[in-house]
């Protein structure tokens, strides 16, 4: 009966196990984009090819990095974002696809090379890796908030159930009494979803339980035991109670 809840609960616990671990990831990317030394914009080579972003000059930490300074920052997105343990699984993209998608078109296309590592581009670039750890921690937030949920459903549906018998006897607790607390859990519920949706209305739920055969899990269960609490009121009308 409880097994939707249950299922949530691990699907949830390993999306925050992922989340955190790429929330981590960015900021040791941020740390090593931070660590690059660059200098002041001085005359610009010419470059064949290349892409431009904005407030980028021409900087140079060694005759190796003015060759291609994006070599060691490829190699840290390589070492930080791309090697949680699930970036296979999940995502299975290039450096490329991912930063575009991260970090957006223009600085994924000048990750590529023949961008020099100026200040501008450096500080645009940190800002990126920054504004993408911080949507991950937000995002943990909304996790926190579905695990506190589940969590105290999990305890009041649990105790509804234990209190329906399954041998025919009488409930210990009365048939209203126990509908009564299964209301209670779905508007406590609703109240979860409609604040979540103001937070982002954004599909969390369908995201989440993408792989279930239910979106809400709560309202699942409850929907369930109201069902089997209907059935007994069936019963106790007909005095099979005694």
């Amino acid at each position: 009966m409880l097994a939707p809840l249950d299922t949530a609960m691990d699907v949830v616990r390993d999306e925050r196990s992922e989340v955190a671990a790429e929330r981590d990831a960015f900021a040791a990317l941020a740390d090593r984009i931070a660590d690059c030394p660059v200098r002041s914009p001085q005359t610009a080579p010419d470059h064949d090819a290349g892409a431009t972003v904005t407030g980028v000059g021409v900087s140079s930490v060694g005759p190796a990095a003015d060759a291609d300074p994006s070599e060691r920052l490829r190699r840290a997105y390589r070492e930080t974002v791309m090697s949680v343990d699930h970036y296979d699984a999940v995502y299975d993209e290039s450096l490329f696809e991912h930063a575009a998608t991260e970090l957006g078109a223009d600085l994924a296309t000048a990750l590529r090379g023949g961008v020099p590592l100026s200040p501008g581009f450096k500080s645009t670039l940190h800002d990126a890796v920054t504004d993408a750890r911080a949507e991950r921690e937000w995002f943990l937030e909304r996790l926190r908030t579905e695990v506190e949920s589940l969590t105290d459903a999990r305890a009041a549906l649990g105790d509804v159930v234990d209190t329906v018998p399954r041998d025919g006897s009488p409930p210990s607790a009365t048939i209203d009494e126990l509908r009564r607390r299964c209301d209670d859990v779905g508007r406590e519920r609703q109240e979860v979803l409609r604040t979540q949706f103001r937070s982002a209305p954004d599909g969390l739920y369908e995201y989440l339980y993408r792989d279930q055969p239910w979106t809400h899990p709560v309202l699942n269960v409850v929907a369930m035991l109201v069902a089997d609490l209907d059935g007994l009121r069936g019963i106790d009308d007909a005095g099979r109670f005694g």
